[in-house]
């Protein structure tokens, strides 16, 4: 009987040690699961595991993603992305060989190219450099690729820009901008990927030359927002024009103004000048523009623009703007002005390309109607002059038909000399009141 006794005492002693053992390493293990490093095999957030913050506390911010507070959202804040693909175009034509501040432009050209060169990011990119203007040598081309398209290499990239030593020849620049335009075609995912194309240039083309404004667009229309368009305008604007020569006479007369305009085409991008790029700090900051892709959050909700001319409506002046149409920074459509030579009417090859662009405006918007209004300077008798406003407009009126706008579409006006632009006691104001304007009707 006393050993029985004793028998079941030793039983309910070993059952006391083995409940206390394993209430142990059932507290051992929530004490390691609430540390976030459970042992294998446990499952920590169970159905009695105190709810959807202790699991999120129990698991560390893993590095393939992440979440976002709705309500800690900073407001204005930027979105990245990167640009892995771009090109430079170098002028090397002969206004290269022109003299800034104790230099030649060209040795200018090269050294912010230099310089550009080693601020591009540390990380894999596909580049090119391309120049324009005649090379010193027998056999030559208006414009080549000195580097690329290829995987990008510093130093290999630097050897490139070395090889263009001379300055000379004429600016063939939209034929360059048409040349880059095929370049990026090598560019790898050419689908997906984010462009960028720098111009370093003087902006000094010949007047017979393409419009490089035009081959930006092009460029632009062919990659869309995938492209960005930055220009370098190296040195002081000399114009080649002889003195006294009116602005509307050349295209570019106003200073950097073709460079500007290059840029404008691209939607983003723009235009520095390279004394803006001496402080080794702008170098830097120009380099980083190129090469990521800035948004702010808030841009991505679009402004209300009811005529979709890229001009929100609380600020444009001019709503109901043609589609296709050309817009100034007010929402008003671009229409330029043709001038004739004294006693002429027939229409010069550096307007029909505004022209064009009218035309085909009109072609899209069948109901939109124009007065084309002629006007001359003060020579000769005023009836003689009343006709020569007349056929002045009618020779407009009929190359607009020919570009296939609609006769009904047009209304001609000929006021001779009583609507001058300009004075008419000088010639550079008798130049400017020969011509032919635009007002829209409907």
């Amino acid at each position: 009987m006393e050993r029985s006794w004793l028998n079941f005492l030793f039983f309910l002693l070993l059952m006391f040690v083995l409940t206390a053992c394993a209430s142990q390493q059932t507290q051992n293990e929530f004490d390691a699961g609430a540390s976030g490093s459970p042992e294998a095999g446990a499952v920590p957030g169970g159905a009695d595991s105190g709810g959807v913050s202790d699991v999120a506390a129990s698991y560390p911010e893993s590095a393939d993603g992440f979440v976002v507070d709705p309500d800690k959202l900073e407001f204005g804040k930027y979105m990245e992305e990167h640009v892995d693909n771009f090109l430079v175009i170098l002028d090397a034509s002969g206004s290269k060989f022109l003299p800034y501040q104790q230099q030649i432009k060209l040795k200018v050209a090269k050294d912010i190219t230099r310089r550009f060169n080693n601020k591009t990011p540390e990380r894999p990119l596909f580049g090119g450099l391309r120049r324009y203007g005649w090379e010193a040598g027998a056999f030559t081309t208006r414009t080549s690729l000195l580097y690329g398209m290829t995987t990008y290499d510093r130093e290999d990239y630097a050897d490139a820009i070395e090889v263009v030593r001379w300055a000379g020849g004429k600016s063939p620049l939209a034929l360059a901008i048409d040349r880059a335009s095929d370049d990026f075609q090598a560019a790898p995912d050419g689908s997906t990927d984010y462009l960028a194309l720098v111009i370093v240039s003087d902006g000094k083309i010949l007047k017979e030359d393409p419009d490089p404004v035009l081959a930006a667009r092009r460029i632009k229309e062919r990659y869309g927002d995938r492209i960005c368009i930055y220009t370098v305008a190296v040195g002081d604007d000399f114009p080649f024009d002889k003195a006294n020569v009116p602005k509307d006479k050349w295209r570019y007369h106003e200073k950097y103004k073709l460079l500007r305009d290059v840029a404008k085409e691209g939607k983003c991008g723009y235009m520095v000048t390279s004394d803006d790029l001496i402080p080794d700090e702008n170098m830097e900051t120009f380099a980083d523009d190129v090469f990521t892709r800035r948004k702010r959050l808030l841009d991505r909700l679009p402004c209300p623009d009811a005529d979709g001319d890229g001009v929100c409506d609380d600020v444009d002046k001019c709503p109901g703007t043609p589609k296709g149409a050309k817009v100034d920074k007010d929402g008003c459509w671009i229409l330029g002005r043709v001038q004739f030579d004294l006693n002429k009417w027939n229409i010069k090859d550096e307007y029909k390309a505004m022209l064009n662009d009218i035309a085909y405006v009109l072609r899209l918007n069948p109901d939109v109607k124009l007065a084309v209004q002629g006007h001359t300077c003060t020579i000769w008798t005023e009836d003689y002059n009343m006709k020569l406003s007349h056929w002045r407009a009618m020779a407009v009126m009929s190359y607009l038909i020919n570009q296939g706008a609609k006769p009904e579409q047009l209304a001609v006006e000929g006021y001779g000399f009583h609507r001058p632009f300009a004075s008419n006691e000088t010639d550079e104001g008798r130049i400017l009141n020969r011509r032919a304007e635009f007002k829209r009707l409907q």
